[in-house]
């Protein structure tokens, strides 16, 4: 029986729209385990995605598990409760409804304040970049990132401030204050920011010249397979060139990814070459 293009064309949606689903069903919850110990979390800072569970795990020492955005400031999303014994373990699952950053802390024996005893889950998966306070000076002073990484800007001392702005004025973004009692400043890069550079200051201390830069590539190119444009090449993406498939784009089209003007095998296996990969 010989099947007409528009037939093919027809299986050939509905084939690889099953396939694009079963991969997005097999996508199942994945378990973290962090390790808790003498006032430290292992790993500090982790990516997750709702669904997930986190574990943590008593090494030794009297702590807890509490989530808030400050030493002592609690949200009641989770709290474990003081452990006190060893290999015992707490577990808490993501819920849909999460914020993109959950901040946690230990909230005995100044363990967040004195020992920096604090942790974050966050929704995303690109690269963490890790800033420390260091005397005058951030450390490192200029970093490179990408639309999708994390920066996290953490307390190593005194009183300091994370001000988005130059020349020691606030451009009217980012202005928290990071001490003991608020240890970290946490900051997603977003897609809008490509091909910037951010720069900021300390407030109380920019006179002492404690600046820094980032640097955010991106924004010249689209990156090949995202059709939606959220920096993720997926299941999503999948769908929408199908939509497109065979279609005229002289205009333009998203799932052009050859630029020859239409949607096409090519532009299909292309897609697939790349699928389960991040946007540089």
């Amino acid at each position: 029986m010989v099947h007409s293009e528009e037939e093919v064309l027809i299986m050939l949606k509905t084939s690889i729209t099953t396939v694009a689903l079963g991969l997005a069903a097999l996508a199942s919850a994945e378990q973290f385990d962090i390790e808790v110990g003498n006032t430290y979390y292992d790993p500090q800072f982790v990516f997750v995605q709702p669904g997930d569970t986190i574990r943590w795990f008593w090494a030794g020492g009297t702590h807890d598990a509490v989530s808030g955005d400050s030493c002592g400031s609690q949200d009641g999303l989770f709290d474990s409760g003081t452990i006190s014994s060893q290999f015992q373990e707490y577990e808490w699952t993501v819920p849909a409804d999460a914020p993109s950053v959950i901040e946690y802390f230990c909230s005995r024996g100044g363990h967040c304040t004195s020992g920096n005893q604090f942790g974050a889950l966050l929704q995303g998966n690109g690269v963490i970049h890790e800033v420390t306070t260091n005397g005058f000076a951030f450390d490192p002073p200029q970093i490179t990132v990408a639309p999708g990484d994390t920066i996290i800007w953490i307390h190593g001392g005194g009183s300091h401030s994370v001000t988005f702005g130059s020349d020691c004025v606030s451009d009217g973004g980012l202005n928290e204050t990071l001490n003991n009692v608020n240890p970290s400043i946490i900051w997603q890069v977003p897609e809008s920011a490509a091909g910037t550079t951010q720069n900021y200051f300390c407030a109380p201390h920019c006179g002492f010249g404690m600046e820094g830069s980032i640097e955010i590539i991106g924004g010249d190119d689209d990156c090949y397979g995202d059709t939606d444009g959220n920096g993720t090449i997926n299941v999503d993406d999948l769908l929408g060139l199908l939509g497109q498939y065979g279609g005229d784009c002289s205009a333009g089209c998203s799932g052009d990814f050859d630029d020859d003007n239409d949607v096409d095998v090519d532009d299909l296996l292309g897609l697939l070459g790349v699928f389960g990969t991040n946007c540089p």
